[in-house]
């Protein structure tokens, strides 16, 4: 790795990299409002913190420090567990992080009505978290959508498991 972020923030209310001066109004994630409630109100059983990792001179990228090749366990989750995710980017690039098979609710301060997603774009330095109801069996991609970052190992499997239950 190349950096540890060490005051990861919730930057959701921030306007992009390139943004941040324009005088016309923009857009950012904390604007977002689901029109119709949540469907699953359950809180998360559980939280699980993934870091993105990497490093812009070797051009090395990962999740907690490793790359896909060296990854031997994918994401688990039981399905209909629900989960609060937190991505911690510890880089100084953006990723947009994109979870196949599963749309989740960015977690930006409108409980209820938390907009749906199935991509994210985790700011430099910064943390963002969202509810995940994993009620989609199978083996799911979880990587970078910036695809030089997923060939260079910014790549998951997300399972949920079993996959013969009754979904709810």
């Amino acid at each position: 790795m190349q950096s540890i972020s060490p005051t990861p923030e919730n930057r959701l209310a921030e306007r992009p990299l390139g943004l941040e001066n324009v005088t016309h109004r923009v857009l950012v994630y904390t604007d977002l409002v689901a029109l119709n409630p949540n469907r699953d109100t359950r809180p998360p059983a559980r939280t699980l913190q993934i870091h993105l990792t990497g490093n812009m001179e070797r051009f090395m990228w990962g999740f907690d420090g490793r790359r896909f090749s060296e990854i031997v366990e994918p994401i688990r989750f039981e399905r209909n567990e629900r989960v609060r995710v937190t991505l911690v980017n510890d880089t100084m690039m953006a990723h947009p992080i994109h979870l196949h098979g599963h749309f989740f609710e960015l977690v930006n301060g409108h409980a209820g009505h938390q907009p749906l997603k199935h991509t994210v774009n985790v700011a430099p330095g910064g943390r963002l978290s969202f509810d995940l109801t994993a009620d989609a069996p199978g083996d799911w991609a979880f990587h970078c959508h910036m695809l030089m970052h997923m060939h260079a190992g910014m790549f998951n499997v997300v399972t949920v498991r079993p996959l013969d239950a009754p979904s709810s």
